[in-house]
């Protein structure tokens, strides 16, 4: 838990100093490697880290969205995933360098939920040239964000507080 809280650490300080910026297919691009800590008895990328992986992702984005002093004021904001799917399709090796490619949408007629697609990818260096990327994984993830008193913040209104939301987040 220690090493994972310092990895959230890093991605917060990362996404301060470097801010993530959102492609023009409105994702935000992260570049990874599959440490010793990441893989298994199988030597590949454990399944659980996949998990771990994608909130490190959404944890370097929170920086830019200028969203950390209401995290940590009286009334308190809370990023809850709520449900989410994993597919497999390849592993990740040991050492491998990897790719989320994140991308965030809301629904605007029911503005509750936030849904968020993590795409493992190929790292662009070791892609053959002429062909695409290879992917990994898909982590598509529903989440819901609150105050600490249980209330529910509407995607619309942070949004309307985030010029980086606004660039990012997709309605559907």
């Amino acid at each position: 838990m220690i090493f994972f809280t310092l990895r959230v650490i890093n991605q917060i300080v990362l996404g301060t100093f470097s801010k993530p910026v959102v492609t023009p297919k409105k994702t935000v691009d992260i570049v990874y490697r599959c440490w010793p800590v990441d893989i298994d008895a199988f030597l590949h990328m454990n399944n659980s880290r996949y998990l771990s992986c994608a909130e490190l992702s959404r944890w370097r984005c929170l920086a830019p969205t200028s969203f950390f002093s209401r995290v940590t004021s009286k009334e308190g904001i809370l990023f809850l995933a709520v449900e989410n799917h994993i597919q497999y399709i390849r592993p990740i090796q040991p050492f491998q360098k990897f790719v989320i490619s994140t991308s965030c949408s809301v629904d605007e007629k029911e503005d509750k939920w936030i849904f968020y697609r993590h795409s493992f990818q190929q790292h662009p260096d070791d892609v053959k040239e002429g062909f695409p990327a290879k992917e990994f994984a898909v982590v598509d993830l529903k989440a819901v964000v609150k105050e600490a008193n249980g209330k529910t913040i509407k995607p619309s209104v942070l949004m309307e507080e985030s010029n980086f939301l606004k660039d990012w987040m997709q309605k559907v």
